[in-house]
């Protein structure tokens, strides 16, 4: 359906640039707008996926493309019980090829089941940073490990302060969660700080519940 969408697009476009030749426009300004409007596209889809701040815009997006793998486990954090994430990450595992890809899934599973074992050993696998760092650091904070759960090898802004979160709420010190949630989510953009918000969230909850 995706790839269908994609040829009903670009041959539109293709039709348009065709329609303006025809009217008289010079074919190379016609291709000069074919090629905006295609930019224009891309950029748009960027800017959803690393830039913006608009997270109706995230969500809409993430809905649109969630037979994707990885959207598929994005609009499962925001939309779904732990059980059903489960379900999906175990689809999405299966289809993702990308040993280090596929380690960080299989870390994300282990962390929803609560297996540091199994934790562990995706996070030796992934090989692969930040991610292996972010891995190792997070169930460093887990276990409460707070000299691990440090490092410089974390270069995203969001990073070091959702460790901090993941410790805090461990130690179920609510007011420290809170202020590490907002510092992380206000570092990141995107598609990140969209997964950013339902992670805590369910996090959040967690603590409301014990």
């Amino acid at each position: 359906m995706r790839i269908l969408k994609l040829t009903f697009f670009y041959l539109m476009i293709m039709l348009l640039a065709m329609a303006l030749s025809l009217a008289g426009v010079r074919m190379s300004v016609a291709l000069g707008i074919f090629a905006f409007i295609v930019v224009a596209v891309i950029y748009r889809h960027v800017h959803i996926l690393y830039r913006t701040n608009n997270m109706q815009q995230v969500d809409k997006f993430v809905k649109n493309q969630k037979k994707q793998p990885f959207f598929a486990y994005v609009y499962a954090i925001a939309h779904s019980t732990k059980a059903e994430q489960l379900q999906v990450l175990d689809e999405v595992i299966v289809k993702i090829k990308q040993p280090a890809i596929k380690n960080n899934y299989l870390f994300n599973k282990a962390i929803l089941e609560q297996d540091i074992t199994a934790a562990k050993e995706a996070a030796e696998k992934i090989q692969k940073e930040p991610l292996t760092s972010y891995a190792l650091c997070y169930i460093a904070a887990l276990e409460g490990r707070t000299t691990d759960m440090r490092s410089e090898k974390l270069t995203q802004h969001w990073m070091q302060p959702a460790i901090e979160a993941v410790f805090a709420h461990q130690m179920k010190d609510e007011t420290a969660f809170d202020r590490f949630t907002k510092e992380s989510i206000d570092a990141a953009r995107g598609i990140q700080k969209y997964s950013l918000i339902h992670s805590f969230k369910q996090m959040k909850n967690e603590v409301k519940k014990s």
